[in-house]
């Protein structure tokens, strides 16, 4: 899967898509690493990381609230030993496979 900033190079796009549209991006990045759990704040710190210093703070905050979204849908599960933990729940991992087949135009291209 595309780091975030290969699909969408400018990061104010980021910052103003709703976050069922970023959650289906975070949620296929997610499920394409095979992490069993990964802590929340890495996902937004590394989908972040790729752009200037200047907009970090609010793609982390875009990410995050898709995060939210994603947990609320049921798409990520947060660990009962660490809710800082997540993982993709087997609803999320069906999502993310839809996502990626039903959108690769999208996903290489999202303009």
């Amino acid at each position: 899967m595309k780091h975030l900033s290969e699909i969408y190079p400018d990061p104010q796009k980021v910052i103003e898509l709703e976050p069922e549209r970023l959650g289906q991006h975070v949620l296929s990045w997610l499920h394409s690493s095979n992490e069993a759990n990964i802590k929340r704040a890495d996902v937004a710190k590394t989908l972040s990381s790729n752009y200037h210093p200047s907009f970090q703070h609010k793609v982390a905050h875009a990410v995050e609230q898709a995060l939210g979204w994603l947990v609320v849908d049921c798409l990520l599960g947060e660990s009962p030993y660490d809710q800082d933990l997540l993982y993709v729940t087997d609803r999320g991992k069906q999502a993310a496979s839809d996502y990626q087949s039903a959108r690769p135009s999208d996903v290489s291209n999202p303009d």
